[in-house]
Parts: C-alpha cells; structure tokens; sequence
C-alpha cells in the first residue's frame, strides 16, 4: 500500500505542468474578459499581443500600455465517499502588463508579462480524498517579447516567445499502519514544491479584407516539459521509523504540453456595434500518461507511470462590444469550454468539466488617451460523476477507485486601465 501510495504523490507533482485545463484562468485583458474571451480578431490595444501577435502592427496609436487584475472567487463541491465537502479557495489576483510601440507605420515591437495559470484548491486536511490531495497552490507567469509587421493593409504577422516561470505548493495526507500488527496510525502528511523555467512561441496572422471585417489565426507550440531532480523537493511527515521507506528526495519527468490553434472572426456592424467569435482548438490527446523517475529508490518508493488519457478539445466564444457614446463601450460575452479530462482517470486537484461561461464589462475613458476597463465573468461546470481508477486510488478506496459528484463555479470580476498615445 505505501509504494502505491508514494506513486501517487509523483503524479500529483507534475499537476502544475498540466495546469493548462484544471487552472487555466484565461484573465489576460479586461476588455476581451468582458466579451467572453474572443480576441484573436480583435486589435484594441497592446494586449493584442497575446491573442495574435499580428495584431499588434495594426494598431492606431504609437504607443500602447494596458495592465490590471483580477480576483478568483472559485468553488469546488464533491459528493461520494464520506458524505459532502467543498473546497475553501484562497483569492489569488491573475494580472496583466503590456506595453507597445509601434517603430514605424510596418513594423511593431512589445512586451507582455502576465498570468494565465494560477489558482489554489484547498479541499482541507480531514476530508475524504485528503489522500490524493489536501491543497494545492500554482501560479504561472509569462514574459512575452514579441514583434509584429505589417505588409500591407489587409495582412499582418507576428511572433512571440513565452518565457515562463511556473511553482507549484501541495500537501496531501499519508495513511500509515503499524508495522508490528497493522493497526491505523495517524496519518502521515508529504509536501512537494517546484518550480521551472520553460520556453515557447506563438505566431499570428491578422488580416482585414475590408474596413470592417477582421480575421485572425494564431498557433501556440508544443511545450515539451522536462524536470530534472533539482527541479521539485518531495519531503515527508511521518514518524522516524518509516524515513528509509518515505525518503525525502527528488523526483524527474517529461510532459508534453499541447498544441493550440485559434481562429477568430470580428465584424463591425456600424458605428455602434461590433461582433466576435473566437474557435480553440487544443490538442490534449498527447497527454496519455505521465512517467516517473524517481532519484531515492526504495521498496516503497519505485519509478511510476499513471494513465490519464485526455482528449482533444474545442472551445467556442462570442463576444459584442456596443459604443454607447464617445466616452463608453459596453461589453458581453458568452462561451462553451468542453474539458478534456477523462472521467475513469479524473483527479480531486484538476476537477474539470464542461463549462459555460457569461461576461459583462465596459470601458470608460477618463480621458481622451486613459480609459478604466471592468468586467464580470461566471462560469460554472456541469456535475461530473466521475472515479480516480489508478492503482494508488484503488489501493486506498477499494476497486472503484476514489468514485464521486463534483460541481465547479467561479466569480471573476477584474478591472484595469489602458493608456493609448
């Protein structure tokens, strides 16, 4: 029971690399927030930058500066083995900075930094699943230089490098038994940190047929992430005669982070009105399984791999901006996010589901270049009826595996300022 249980905690170590589904926020600017998150069309200001780098050569203003935040007021419920329990989430604040310049009428360069993963779930110490996690802390956050050109009126190109900087904080208990008679001892508890530096791209396509109609393409690469022993510390709490099975250590493994494409439609219906819609494709079918070596081997303690078997994913969103006059724009928004995880191999600390998603926002300019951007989001997921059927949790739950309801929800009001000159 204790090998199987210490494979487990590995899987759980490399949650923060697959963050992607379970704590993707996708928070990177308040006015594409407020329609829904569509932006791969959408040239508003150096935020573009993020959505489609090509977007940045085709904007009006030689300089561009946008930030703000967010706050995620999110809410976890499972139903199944020892009755009903909800997770009790700290507010972690995703924000954003971007700044832009345009060098000539063609040619555009700009920086981004912000957070897109990021968010905690903390089931508590006591709860039933406490044995695949108690509570988990991730926050990612990317610097983007990127460079934009413009080569005529209708076509645009970009490209950015993602340098990120993830860390990861998570404890889960240890069930333990007396080695003389096997009797229940209280249990045990392990944390594991880490963090990592890793590197990718994006490129963009923005292009305008006409005056009103924009149309964007744009393609994250595969991040392939590798952790060397130095890279995550496994250190454990229990009594002193189980420290030659449950040595503290390292551990080292290799995920492939998926590939993306998007493509994005806006059109400008007339002076008041503009319409978006935005298509994710996401390639999560190369996550199948994850693999571990394990750099302290013992009879407890041996290199584990665990299935996890997801899917390929489209996401849908649509998003309205209406001019109400020269100072306001209001926002909605409204979008479909299908999860990729797989309900026989589902995990308590990346609960996902299939979502929907409404948002409302507006912009104010305060004065002809600062505007104050706010916006509301909620989303919520259906109920999951779902099993963790790898062999730690059925080593501990029986058969079945760790079985159960989950339902999902979240709140994400946000607010910035953007300062176009």
């Amino acid at each position: 029971m204790i090998k199987r249980i210490c494979l487990a905690i590995a899987i759980i170590a490399m949650a923060y690399n697959v963050k992607a589904e379970g704590y993707a926020v996708n928070l990177q600017g308040v006015k594409q927030t407020g329609m829904g998150h569509v932006g791969t069309a959408l040239n508003f200001d150096a935020s573009s930058m993020q959505w489609n780098p090509g977007a940045l050569a085709t904007l009006d203003s030689k300089y561009s500066f946008s930030l703000g935040g967010f706050a995620t007021l999110t809410k976890a419920e499972y139903t199944g083995i020892g009755g009903e329990f909800e997770t009790d989430n700290d507010v972690r604040p995703p924000f954003y900075f971007y700044g832009a310049m345009k060098v000539n009428d063609k040619l555009a360069i700009g920086l981004g930094a912000y957070t897109p993963f990021g968010n905690t779930m903390k089931w508590g110490d006591d709860w039933s699943g406490r044995y695949l996690i108690q509570d988990i802390s991730v926050k990612a956050i990317y610097f983007q230089p990127t460079v934009s050109y413009k080569f005529n009126d209708w076509l645009s190109v970009g490209a950015g490098l993602n340098i990120v900087y993830g860390d990861v904080d998570l404890n889960r208990a240890v069930p333990l038994r007396n080695p003389a008679d096997g009797s229940l001892l209280p249990d045990g508890k392990v944390n594991i940190s880490g963090s990592k530096i890793q590197y990718g791209y994006n490129l963009g396509v923005f292009l305008q047929p006409t005056e009103k109609l924009n149309i964007g393409l744009s393609y994250r690469s595969q991040v392939d992430v590798e952790l060397d022993y130095s890279d995550a510390d496994v250190d454990f709490t229990v009594p002193a005669a189980f420290d030659s099975f449950l040595p503290d250590g390292n551990v080292a493994a290799a995920l492939p982070l998926p590939a993306s494409f998007n493509l994005g439609v806006a059109y400008q219906i007339n002076e008041k009105w503009l319409v978006s819609a935005d298509v994710n494709f996401i390639q999560w079918s190369e996550y199948e399984s994850l693999n571990f070596d394990f750099e302290t081997n013992t009879p407890a303690l041996d290199d584990s791999n665990s299935t996890r078997d997801w899917d390929n994913t489209m996401t849908w969103r649509f998003g309205t901006r209406y001019t109400a006059n020269e100072k306001l724009d209001l926002y909605a928004g409204l979008y479909f996010d299908k999860t990729p995880t797989n309900k026989m191999y589902y995990s308590p600390e990346t609960p996902g589901a299939d979502k929907v998603g409404i948002s409302l926002g507006f912009s104010y300019k305060l004065t002809d270049k600062l505007s104050l951007d706010a916006t509301v989001l909620y989303n919520e997921g259906e109920k999951v009826t779902a099993t963790e059927s790898n062999p730690t949790s059925q080593a501990i739950y029986g058969p079945a595996g760790f079985a159960g309801e989950y339902k999902y929800r979240a709140w994400l009001p946000g607010v910035g300022i953007t300062y176009n000159f």
